[in-house]
């Protein structure tokens, strides 16, 4: 059986790039505080509370299927034991046949499963609008890298009906600016949306939170653990010349538009390059807060509107995502700004919202 399941692992380092534990199993106690609900729509931090929860029981690992199917599950055979710590995975190392290097793989893939279920469980206790359960619900795999302070970013991808290698993928990313709760938040609702539509017309990549050590860090802050402003780090072609200059005579060295000390210099970022490089994505969407509009950057036609966002181009700055991406790359970058850093969106504004984008999107493509 374990020699299945390697297989399995190798199988999803060819197909997906990255090799996915997921944590599912039915009816099982989610490792949070189901008290941590939304108030009045709000994101407003919930302080961290003590739990007793019960031990996850089952652990499945997630393979992504060339047939364009959703990530399938594998559900471990109960000769395994199961789980005994609040986070902690089935142990597989040191059964019989395995190799020192399965091993380690295995010791690996348990470490990042743990990490990622450390980090529904902060992000269910420090939002309002997403509780742990709403977090685990999700699936969220190890993306493949970790922040300053070691935690996952994590992702999950929606794969289209068919395995056509036409159908378009979209990056759609929140919380590069840690103090922006709703644009975390938002992702969720997404998510839960696009499971429940079936929409399977493009691959999505959800990054619900590519800056998790600004939000949880203690007070949310705007920039990473090392105080950079990840959407002034991206090594676009003016980085150089310009970065460093734009943020001492312009923002008067204001430490939350700090750029890093070279481009690229943060994890985070790096991260997001990555991405860029190996999902070759052929649409960005950068979710915001709080300025109340839509921005866009490269080709071709931008949408004139998403819900009640309205397109209103606020130029590039040294070392931001749409300068690079959508001016140096090529790619299109639709950058929304939420009304509000703290509140939600209204739950029809929400939806409308996601039908606006895939509107555009479906234009986008056929053109």
């Amino acid at each position: 059986m374990i020699n299945k399941i390697l297989a399995l692992i190798a199988l999803s380092f060819l197909i997906s790039g990255c090799t996915q534990l997921t944590n599912i199993p039915p009816g099982a106690t989610s490792p949070g505080d189901s008290s941590s609900t939304a108030v009045g729509g709000q994101d407003t931090p919930l302080a961290d509370t003590d739990s007793s929860e019960s031990p996850r029981q089952v652990i499945a690992v997630g393979v992504t299927e060339e047939t364009g199917s959703d990530l399938s599950t594998i559900i471990l055979d109960s000769d395994i034991p199961p789980s005994t710590g609040e986070d902690s995975a089935v142990d597989l190392s040191g059964m019989p046949g395995n190799t020192a290097a399965e091993d380690l793989q295995i010791a690996q893939l348990e470490a990042q499963q743990r990490s990622v279920l450390a980090l529904c469980r902060e992000i269910g206790n420090k939002l309002g609008s997403v509780t742990v359960d709403d977090c685990l619900a999700q699936s969220l795999v190890f993306g493949g890298a970790y922040t300053v302070q070691s935690r996952p970013i994590a992702v999950r991808d929606f794969l289209p009906e068919s395995s056509d290698e036409d159908k378009p993928k979209i990056l759609i990313m929140g919380g590069i600016h840690g103090d922006e709760y709703s644009s975390i938040s938002i992702m969720f609702k997404w998510m839960e949306q696009l499971e429940n539509s079936k929409n399977r017309d493009f691959h999505w990549r959800f990054a619900p939170s590519v800056n998790p050590d600004g939000l949880l860090d203690g007070q949310a802050v705007r920039q990473n653990a090392n105080g950079v402003d990840l959407n002034r780090n991206f090594p676009s072609d003016d980085w150089l010349d310009l970065a460093q200059e734009y943020w001492a005579n312009t923002t008067s060295r204001n430490p939350r538009r700090y750029p890093g000390s070279h481009p690229a210099s943060e994890p985070e970022v790096q991260w997001v390059v990555e991405q860029i490089n190996s999902y070759k994505p052929d649409v960005i969407v950068s979710v915001h807060a709080p300025y109340h509009l839509l921005d866009y950057d490269g080709p071709p036609e931008p949408p004139e509107r998403i819900g009640e966002l309205h397109l209103h181009l606020l130029g590039v700055y040294p070392g931001s995502l749409g300068n690079y991406a959508g001016l140096n790359l090529g790619i299109p970058v639709v950058t929304m700004e939420l009304p509000s850093a703290g509140i939600m969106p209204a739950d029809e504004q929400i939806t409308k919202m996601w039908k606006d984008l895939l509107d555009w999107l479906y234009e986008h493509h056929e053109s």
